[in-house]
């Protein structure tokens, strides 16, 4: 996610013009992008003048999607979202490549052999907080268990308020470990109990008021999903524990079911979405506490499903990954349980390439500042044939798990690329 990806989500939660300030907290709250810059400020205001409505700057984008209302910044409405026309470069390859990969997910699409593997991307892009975040909104339930008698430490005997209570969860995000799956079984084994700490994660999910979460993406996935009756995705494996999905898929509709433990029995006529990691709905909670409801959030969870070859996790992707050709979405492919299975897969498959991920293509503009110091001394001639020979490695690489990529440079291409596929 780029820094004004992150604005155009913190407006729209916001539902208001916001000033760049108002804006880089409700960033810093969802976790959406890490700044490595002290200067947040100038680095999110220049990210989101470069795509402002009338900007005209050498550093101006193609796309634009804010307007500048006094000092606030707003959304520009779909129909309006302007475009800075600059000179046509011919076609890069990389583009004529994915017009192919599209045409090739089409057929496969329209033979009702597609699956499709979503990741967290998927939830972020209608405003869900990342895992760092995730672990951050943990911290208050935490401090608020740690004072219980049932914990049995020294803070149930002291006089604790609630001031002192937020200033303790504060210190506990600066002394928690670097690494967020240690940081979740800490979380875990504090709370103590499946109930509560599915209760917690809910809450931190999908906060406590009801609201409505979507996106062009999910809209376009439930579309995807089933065409019209005419054409059909065959599985769902999702990584999320959200039924955002479900939602949009209902309102389509389409029939489906979420199966999320090994002994439940699968309707052949419906859409299967298999939530691998554990399935924590919006507004219902009595999955909490069904026996086989993994919710793969700690560490102790995940060694569980990573040292079992046969869990029926790695069993679920294993076969749909045989059966199907599947589109990646929303996934940074870096898990090592799923390399791990897609290493397997591509073997048993003598090392064909048929499955294909939807990528962001790195970009190193002005406003990623943290790579100004880093590019300086290139030329961009240079510069654009090391990105171009990068982008190309990782192709490679991701060709030995089966797996073609396809590029995007902004995440509001990916609806369109999902309304290609549909065709």
């Amino acid at each position: 996610m780029k820094i004004y990806d992150a604005a155009i989500l913190a407006v729209k939660e916001l539902g208001r013009p916001a000033r760049p300030e108002e804006i880089l907290e409700v960033i810093h709250k969802n976790g959406w992008y890490q700044f490595n810059t002290a200067n947040e400020i100038g680095v999110l205001t220049q990210a989101i003048r470069r795509h402002m409505k009338g900007y005209v700057g050498v550093q101006a984008a193609r796309k634009r999607y804010f307007e500048k209302l006094g000092d606030k910044y707003a959304l520009l409405p779909q129909e309006d979202k302007s475009v800075f026309v600059k000179p046509i470069d011919p076609q890069p390859d990389w583009k004529v490549k994915r017009e192919e990969y599209v045409g090739q997910i089409r057929n496969v699409f329209q033979r009702d052999q597609l699956s499709l593997f979503l990741g967290a991307g998927v939830s972020t892009s209608a405003g869900f907080p990342s895992w760092d975040a995730l672990l951050e909104k943990l911290n208050d339930a935490v401090v608020r268990q740690m004072s219980t008698k049932k914990f049995g430490g020294k803070l149930c005997t002291a006089s604790v308020n609630e001031t002192d209570k937020q200033l303790m969860a504060n210190l506990l995000s600066k002394l928690r470990d670097e690494s967020p799956i240690i940081n979740a079984f800490f979380l875990e084994s504090t709370i103590n109990s499946r109930s509560a700490i599915s209760k917690y994660i809910r809450e931190a999910l999908y906060g406590r008021r009801r609201r409505a979460y979507s996106s062009g993406t999910l809209v376009w996935l439930a579309k995807l999903c089933n065409h019209r009756g005419k054409y059909r995705i065959r599985s769902v494996v999702t990584f999320n524990y959200d039924d955002l999905l479900e939602q949009h898929l209902a309102e389509v509709p389409v029939d489906h079911m979420p199966v999320f433990k090994e002994d439940d029995e699968i309707n052949p006529n419906v859409l299967p979405i298999f939530h691998v990691h554990g399935y924590l709905p919006q507004h219902e909670n009595k999955y909490d506490d069904i026996d086989g409801n993994l919710i793969v959030f700690s560490e102790q969870a995940y060694h569980t499903v990573y040292t079992d070859a046969y869990s029926w996790s790695n069993i679920t992707q294993m076969h749909v990954l045989k059966e199907n050709v599947c589109l990646f979405i929303g996934l940074s492919m870096s898990d090592p349980n799923m390399r791990r299975i897609l290493d397997i897969s591509s073997r048993r498959n003598s090392n064909k390439v048929k499955h294909f991920a939807l990528m962001q293509r790195l970009d190193l503009e002005v406003e990623e500042d943290q790579f100004k110091e880093l590019t300086s001394g290139l030329s961009s001639e240079l510069l654009n044939a090391f990105l171009d020979d990068f982008h190309l490695s990782r192709e490679r690489s991701f060709e030995k798990l089966g797996i073609r990529i396809v590029w995007f440079e902004d995440h509001d291409e990916i609806p369109d690329l999902l309304k290609a596929i549909v065709g």
